[in-house]
């Protein structure tokens, strides 16, 4: 859904450029400010931190709620654009080739044919055309002694490509973990290491970090409406490739500044122009390019973590760019993020907000749990009877109850594009609903069948 309702903006936006001034106006802070300001107060929002840079520095930087600037965030997905970056400086440097295979940097990469996985290259990793499956990217650890390579190499194993055909494109983080894994082997330096030497001092991102033990804003997730359940796990450094840096406003602002300026060639950058544009070389079937999504001449990528949600956008033709960094999960970064734009573009915007159907599930559970106690009161009433009915329609209801219970428990993660463990994980609040609203429904539906059998036999 975040995917759908970013493009389908970004290609409104595409055709307007030519006709925007650059000018960043008063007019437009105000209007920003405010809109943020009704964002926040409709989802409760803890804390929305919003930096838009231009061609030569920060234009805009807020913090709506207790955060301030230099606070930490993690910034989920969009931290592929560093792994990218990283991947394309070593490249520049000559320790690497995008078109080595993969095997030539992991010994240990291999899927069920070795003759495919040999033809994996570093490439593919980048552009997620590995045939890597999202779900197996969707594996997060807090056991930070979890050994992250013998359970590739047990995974990777069981991978079967169809012979000759073209992979298509599978968004997984694994990907860029797996490029995290051949950026530390090349250099002998731990990832955070090289992201510090290689990024983060030379543009002197002083609260940009890929350690784990670094100190973020408290972040949250949500119990119906409100993000009040206080998040604090451990964070296992081997995601942190595709997932797990931490950053603040005004170093993304920072960062972003320095490759919308290197797109552009413009001088006020430290990176190349040359490795900048690499990045946003977009895959034929898809709009991914390296650790970036393209859509036309504009870059975003965006980021979820459990309880941290982020978006970032570069508008190269208008010289701008823009960071929205939230401490909650279910956060309205996009809506944000897609509003400011408008704002910068002078155009018209949706301003309707919405909180998914899934965040009133508790109240769904508590009827639920209501409709058992009463069924529950009735059985005992007949002293617990536990007998069998003959009558086909009563069976029938039983086996209906039951097998819309577990569809239930099984399409609902499916339609949102998760399994239930991830669920679990990043929307607690959510994924326990749902276990307990299928609890109340199965039990209720044996207690209907119970009662109803007395019955029949008093009868």
């Amino acid at each position: 859904m975040r995917t759908l309702f970013v493009l389908k903006a970004l290609f409104i936006f595409t055709s307007i450029f030519s006709q925007v001034s650059s000018e960043f106006s008063k007019d437009m802070e105000n209007d920003i400010t405010h809109f943020i300001e009704s964002k926040k107060q409709f989802y409760n929002s803890p804390n929305i931190a919003v930096a838009i840079t231009d061609e030569n520095n920060t234009i805009y930087l807020k913090h709506f709620g207790n955060g301030k600037k230099g606070d930490r965030y993690l910034i989920g997905s969009m931290s592929k654009s560093f792994t990218a970056l990283l991947i394309l400086k070593l490249q520049k440097q000559g320790k690497l080739n995008l078109k080595d295979p993969v095997s030539k940097y992991l010994k240990w990469f291999q899927y069920k044919d070795k003759t495919r996985s040999d033809k994996i290259t570093i490439e593919n990793l980048l552009r997620h055309t590995s045939g890597i499956s999202t779900e197996l990217g969707r594996t997060f650890k807090t056991n930070t002694n979890f050994n992250y390579v013998d359970f590739y190499i047990k995974k990777l194993k069981k991978i079967e490509l169809k012979n000759n055909s073209k992979i298509p494109f599978i968004y997984s983080n694994v990907n860029y973990r797996l490029l995290g894994l051949i950026i530390e082997n090349i250099t002998g330096k731990t990832y955070d290491e090289c992201l510090s030497e290689m990024i983060s001092s030379p543009m002197k991102l002083n609260n940009t970090s890929g350690k784990t033990n670094t100190n973020l804003i408290d972040s949250y997730q949500y119990f119906l409406k409100y993000p009040i359940l206080k998040f604090n796990k451990d964070l296992h450094s081997k995601e942190v490739p595709s997932g797990l840096i931490s950053s603040s406003a005004n170093d993304m602002s920072i960062y972003l500044r320095n490759i919308m300026n290197s797109y552009n060639n413009d001088s006020n950058t430290i990176l190349d122009f040359n490795t900048v544009r690499l990045l946003f070389t977009a895959n034929e079937k898809s709009n991914y390019g390296f650790g970036w999504r393209i859509v036309n001449d504009i870059f975003y990528h965006y980021g979820t973590n459990k309880s941290f949600e982020s978006s970032m956008y570069i508008l190269p033709s208008i010289n701008k760019a823009i960071v929205v960094l939230i401490n909650s999960n279910q956060a309205p970064d996009a809506e944000i993020i897609d509003g400011i734009a408008s704002i910068l573009l002078n155009q018209k915007f949706n301003n309707k907000s919405s909180f998914q159907y899934y965040r009133n599930l508790p109240l769904i559970v508590f009827v639920l749990a209501l409709v058992f106690l009463f069924q529950f009161w009735k059985w005992k009433k007949l002293k617990f009877p536990r007998r069998v009915s003959f009558k086909i329609i009563t069976n029938l209801f039983l086996l209906l109850g039951i097998t819309l219970s577990v569809s239930i428990l099984i399409i609902f993660p499916k339609l949102n594009g998760v399994s239930l463990k991830t669920a679990l994980q990043f929307d607690p609040s959510t994924g326990y609903s749902l276990i307990l609203s299928i609890l109340f429904l199965v039990l209720t539906f044996f207690l209907i069948y119970f009662n109803k059998a007395c019955k029949q036999l008093k009868k």
